[in-house]
């Protein structure tokens, strides 16, 4: 019984995804889950009757809200090190 050959020619995903891709989909995440919460909490500011400019400034006010939470106490405190170091 023979043995398999080595072969040099493994796909190694590493070196074909780039590592900013992480980074965006990281983002995207953040994102989308501000814009969850943003639209979840829109009726109780209509219900206090603020005009549609007023929320609109506030959708988006919250939508940030996310971003310094998880780049600034989320990732440095829980993860320790770059999110999906590669």
């Amino acid at each position: 019984m023979t043995g398999m050959g080595v072969h040099n020619n493994v796909h190694v995903p590493k070196d074909s995804w780039p590592a900013f891709a992480w980074y965006a989909i990281e983002f995207f995440i953040i994102m989308a889950v501000g814009i969850l919460i943003a639209a979840t909490s829109m009726d109780y500011f209509k219900k206090l009757g603020f005009d549609e400019s007023m929320t609109n400034w506030i959708f988006w006010g919250i939508v940030g809200i996310p971003y310094p939470l998880y780049y600034l106490i989320v990732r440095p405190l829980l993860l320790k090190r770059p999110a999906l170091k590669i």
